[in-house]
């Protein structure tokens, strides 16, 4: 019997459900709460050195900034009385999740079931609540402390006095907290003084505030001191260096004040554009739910809208606020976050391995790329590597990515970022000397070389001067990658060309070049590979070339500068159209060129042949036997030789096998033109020549 009993006893253990732990984050905010409220501590400097709880600044000051609304809410259910083993300091952490944080509870935890009941009576509460009384500094995904409500200070004295009778869960103690809060809410609401907080405001104590003061005034100094700088200095140089004076001094001094006046403004309105964010998810380790929920507990709040076209989208980017992220409108494994969050992802060192932070514009060339599962690719010039992991993750780690670079130092980041990802397979050498053989099978190759860097942020704030030589070597070097990739590897199915600059010299005329050269390549339409809308395509300057290219442009997409183009290999006995068009120009001019010179030599030996006979006629070896009838002949041919010395030859354009039949009848027409009028003449051989001297005889 006791062997029975102790078997049922440990079934039931067993049978019984595991405890759910509370989520770490709840229970830090508990803590932190608690230690706020009923002992008034400055929690802001314990939040920033608690490494572990790197959520507590936004559910804190959450709580913090709504405390007022939480009470009431929580009073109005009476939860004290209905669940009286529920911590009330749990469930108003908990019922600010649901009212100001993300809306939804996270975990399983029977303390979040028992809240999760009260759901929909919460908001009910809330909504009353609201209508009886204007809001009360209620922030939305922020840990500003700033709009912490007066009155508070009052009421946490108060509350203090009653914080054991309400923990152990006393129904007198609650209604006393409740009266108590509703009077402070009361005094808050009818203060002419206290205005409805906007969750969006900068706290005018805050560092941030203070920078944008300082910065303000800056500037501020900058546009009333510089012009008239620029003004008095350009006249002064003007007249004592180039003795300029009157209305042309003047003239250049105004265009020096009315420059410096624009490039204030320039810079001010380039320091005001504050970028997102753009966080790609490591879809090797993480899927996009499973990002959402990592995110959700770090208690970022998606915004799950659908936006009808890219200008909705970019709008709604501009206005996320400091808790806010979103879905990219093209690439769905890309997180669009504020500029605010660089702070939350340089600290978040947790999640590096499941986030890396990338550019949307560097995403382009390796979407348009398109490598298949289990096919070889070839990455030109891989470092630093953010390109070459994303290849690998659209390919589900599987086939071959070879990545090649030639510097030793980005070698090594290389080799970092690339060592999680059996895939990808580093080459320290230089991509030209690489040909087939040692990479055998390559169908997709991404060509991102050397570039000018003109498209990136900061040097389109602060722009440098365009070096015209360093472009011409950048582009040469570009070519050759390009004629490389497309020659050196027989099994190449598609490749992608891309750069961070906005010069044309780097871009459309690298593309314009290959294609002159390599027709068995063609361009394809980027926009329509991309499948979705993209505002900015290449320059019309290049027909046939620039509309089939895609650029990124920090005005329109909110990224870097980036140009991408699409090479993919022609089917058999098929040409581009480029390659035809030069081509057939090339032939024109060969055939242009060979009739200049031909014209140029029949034009000389006219003129040779008249001299040889001017000189004859001159020494007098034109005399026949004495007879003087032959100088006149002599004179006569000299007189024609004077005139046709001034004559201009004009080939016409005619085919080969016209010039084989003149040739081979032994004659040659020939357009003279003389005084004007054009005439036609036949040019005889040598051998009728002869034959008519022989007649004549």
């Amino acid at each position: 019997m006791e062997a029975v009993e102790q078997q049922d006893a440990s079934a039931r253990y067993f049978a019984r459900p595991k405890k759910i732990p509370l989520p770490t984050n709840y229970r830090n905010a508990i803590k932190y709460v608690r230690l706020a409220i009923e002992e008034q501590r400055n929690v802001q400097e314990l939040l920033d050195q608690d490494r572990h709880f790197r959520a507590g600044r936004t559910i804190v000051g959450r709580v913090l900034s709504n405390w007022p609304k939480i009470e009431a809410v929580y009073a109005s259910l009476d939860l004290a009385a209905k669940e009286p083993r529920l911590n009330p300091w749990l469930a108003k952490v908990l019922i600010s999740e649901l009212l100001f944080g993300s809306g939804r509870l996270v975990g399983n935890s029977l303390p979040v079931e028992c809240v999760q009941q009260y759901e929909q009576q919460v908001h009910d509460a809330h909504k009353e609540l609201l209508e009886k009384m204007p809001a009360a500094g209620h922030v939305k995904g922020t840990h500003r402390f700033a709009s912490f409500p007066r009155g508070l200070s009052f009421r946490m004295g108060r509350r203090k006095k009653n914080a054991n009778a309400s923990d152990g869960g006393n129904g007198r103690a609650a209604t006393e907290t409740a009266n108590t809060v509703a009077k402070a809410v009361a005094v808050t609401a009818t203060s002419e003084r206290e205005d409805e907080v906007d969750p969006y405001t900068i706290p005018l104590h805050s560092r941030q505030a203070a920078f944008a003061i300082l910065w303000l005034l800056v500037y501020s100094c900058a546009m009333f001191t510089l012009p008239f700088g620029a003004f008095y200095g350009t006249r002064h140089v003007l007249a004592d260096q180039f003795q300029i004076e009157g209305f042309p001094n003047t003239c250049g001094s105004v265009l020096a004040a009315v420059v410096t006046v624009n490039v204030i403004i320039m810079l001010y309105a380039f320091r005001g554009f504050r970028e997102p964010r753009f966080v790609r998810i490591n879809t090797n380790v993480l899927d996009l739910e499973g990002a959402k929920r990592l995110l959700a507990e770090e208690q970022w709040m998606l915004v799950e809208e659908r936006f009808a076209n890219y200008g909705a989208f970019i709008e709604r980017v501009k206005s996320l606020a400091d808790a806010e992220y979103m879905e990219d409108f093209h690439f769905p494994d890309l997180l669009v976050f504020p500029n605010s969050a660089k702070s939350f992802w340089s600290r978040a060192t947790h999640l590096h391995d499941q986030f890396l932070l990338q550019n949307k514009a560097c995403l382009l060339p390796t979407y348009l790329l398109k490598p298949s599962k289990k096919s070889v690719v070839l990455d030109m010039c891989a470092a630093p590597g953010l390109k070459t992991t994303h290849l690998a993750c659209l390919m589900k780690n599987r086939g071959r990515i070879y990545a090649v670079e030639r510097s030793e130092q980005r070698y090594q980041t290389l080799c970092q970022y690339a060592s999680a990802f059996g895939v990808i397979k580093t080459i320290h050498s230089d991509c030209l000397d690489l040909t087939d053989e040692q990479l055998p099978g390559v169908e997709f190759v991404l060509v991102d070389p050397s570039c000018s860097g003109s498209g990136m942020l900061q040097r389109q704030i602060v722009p440098e001067p365009v070096d015209q030589e360093r472009l011409f070597k950048l582009a040469g070097l570009q070519y050759k990658l390009v004629s490389h990739a497309m020659n050196a590897f027989p099994a190449v199915r598609r490749i992608v060309y891309s750069t961070c600059s906005l010069h044309e010299e780097e871009n459309e005329r690298v593309v314009q070049g290959v294609l002159r050269h390599n027709g068995h390549f063609r361009l394809l339409d980027a926009r329509k590979e991309l499948g979705k809308e993209w505002p900015n395509v290449g320059s019309p300057d290049y027909p046939d070339v620039g509309e089939r290219c895609l650029y990124a442009k920090t005005v329109d997409d909110l990224t870097i500068g980036m140009f991408v183009a699409v090479f993919e290999r022609c089917p058999e006995g098929v040409q581009n159209e480029v390659y035809l068009a030069h081509e057939k120009q090339k032939e024109s001019y060969e055939r242009m060129h060979w009739y200049s010179d031909k014209a140029e030599r029949a034009l000389a030996e006219a003129r040779g042949k008249h001299q040889r006979t001017y000189r004859t006629s001159e020494r007098g070896e034109g005399e026949l036997n004495g007879q003087p009838e032959a100088n006149a002949g002599v004179m006569a041919v000299q007189h024609e030789a004077a005139k046709t010395s001034t004559t201009e030859l004009k080939v016409p354009e005619r085919s080969v096998q016209e010039e084989g039949v003149q040739e081979a009848n032994g004659l040659e027409n020939v357009e003279v033109e003389v005084n004007g009028e054009t005439k036609t003449k036949k040019k005889r051989s040598k051998k009728e020549k002869k034959e008519k001297a022989s007649e004549h005889e």
